[in-house]
């Protein structure tokens, strides 16, 4: 996996977080940043603090060189300590003065130069005048400061990983009823007749998305079972007039003594009949799928569905002479609605063979959890998007009525099948796959 991918993929599950996550993450950045300014601040006040505490050590050693050279003015001074960490120069100045500085000196054993911090003051005795230098390693402060600094370092970051956790304990604790309420709304099936309910929850603004949710869903399904018998009532009393209206045009088709002329007007008007009773049969099946009115499911193997169904269709092959390959290595299964998935096969088998040449090809194989019937035919007078929507033909004079994809389409978005168009090579393909 490339870098570009990689990055892709993380900026994805970034776009893609959970509404607890994204809490969680913004509450963890929030206190990074609380305890990294706080580290900073209590770095610079500790180093001010030991500054102050080396100061007044400075104060304490100078007074009493102070107090030595003002109690023996005559005698020999000791110009310089052992270690030298005093000096004292005798000066011209009589003017006295105090200053502060941190300075840095070279130390042969360590071979290394050690900060220091500086104390020079003038000090007036028997009549002369001396320069006091006062100096105190800043090493073991130093030291002392990166060990604090490193325990408070190390204590905040307990403290981050603790309330990240307890934050997270606690999110989850609160976000409970909605991911309950969440879980119901996955199941809820509108076809049932049993309403959906949700659990009562303590928390007030949970209990209103749950009570506005629940008069949302009542209304659903009112609407739901209106639309449902109305669907229904209006298709079955479509079908008898229909019916009866097919029933008197045939039989006045068998009328041996009409003219040539009205004999075409009443077939006209027969086909017609028929075209509007496909129709009815057609947008009701619609209605149905979209109204997930197919509850029953079984695991459906859709290349044995197609051996079966090119049996019934062998007759109507033959007159056409088209030749036909099938080539299925392996089965394809399928969670479906039985009823569906025959719906499904004889309409891509229906739309193969309608579409074809005489004396064309059909190919049907299956392969990586997809299966695709392939025709030869002529290419495409409309934009392939449009090729599975509703009352959109190929051919607009043909008897079809513009709806076998569209079923096919609403099956798959359904039952969560991809559908895919390709032309290639002279032949049209419609691809079923599996969502992974």
């Amino acid at each position: 996996m490339s870098t570009e991918q990689v990055i892709n993929l993380m900026l994805k599950k970034i776009n893609n977080m959970k509404l607890q996550n994204i809490i969680n993450i913004r509450y963890l950045l929030i206190i990074v940043v609380l305890f990294s300014l706080s580290g900073i601040g209590l770095y610079f006040v500790l180093g001010k603090v030991v500054e102050n505490n080396i100061d007044e050590v400075l104060k304490s050693r100078a007074e009493k060189v102070k107090q030595n050279l003002l109690r023996y003015p005559g005698k020999e001074i000791i110009t310089n300590s052992p270690d030298q960490s005093i000096t004292i120069k005798p000066t011209t100045s009589t003017s006295e003065f105090v200053t502060f500085t941190d300075t840095a000196s070279y130390e042969p054993w360590d071979k290394e130069n050690t900060d220091y911090r500086k104390m020079v003051f003038n000090v007036n005795s028997g009549g002369k005048s001396y320069l006091v230098t006062i100096m105190v390693s800043k090493l073991e402060s130093g030291d002392m400061i990166a060990v604090i600094f490193s325990f408070m370092l190390g204590l905040f970051a307990l403290l981050v990983v603790i309330l990240f956790f307890i934050n997270r304990w606690l999110s989850l604790s609160v976000w409970k009823p909605f991911f309950k309420t969440l879980e119901k709304l996955k199941t809820f099936n509108i076809g049932e007749k049993q309403g959906i309910q949700f659990d009562k929850t303590k928390v007030d603004e949970f209990g209103q998305m749950n009570d506005v949710l629940l008069e949302m869903f009542q209304k659903i399904q009112r609407d739901f079972s209106n639309l449902k018998d109305f669907t229904e009532n209006a298709s079955h009393e479509l079908q008898t007039p229909v019916a009866i209206i097919k029933l008197k045009l045939e039989m006045a088709l068998q009328d041996k003594t009409l003219s040539v002329e009205r004999y075409q007007q009443i077939r006209i008007a027969y086909e017609s009949a028929s075209k509007l009773s496909k129709l009815n049969d057609a947008l009701l099946l619609l209605s149905k799928i979209e109204n997930q009115q197919f509850i029953e499911e079984t695991s459906t193997d859709l290349c044995e569905l197609t051996n079966r169904r090119l049996e019934f269709i062998e007759e109507l092959i033959g007159l056409k002479k088209v030749d036909v390959t099938v080539n299925f290595p392996a089965p394809l299964i399928v969670v479906i609605n039985p009823y569906l998935a025959e719906i499904l096969i004889n309409n891509l088998l229906n739309n193969t063979l309608k579409h074809n040449f005489e004396g064309g090809q059909i190919v049907i194989t299956s392969s990586n959890k997809q299966i695709t019937f392939s025709n030869t035919g002529n290419p495409l007078t409309i934009a392939p998007e449009k090729l599975f929507q509703r009352f959109v033909k190929q051919n607009p004079g043909n008897e079809s009525t513009g709806l076998g994809l569209a079923i096919v389409s609403e099956i798959c978005r359904n039952y969560k099948l991809s559908l895919k168009y390709t032309y290639e090579a002279g032949f049209h393909s419609i691809i079923l796959s599996l969502n992974s």
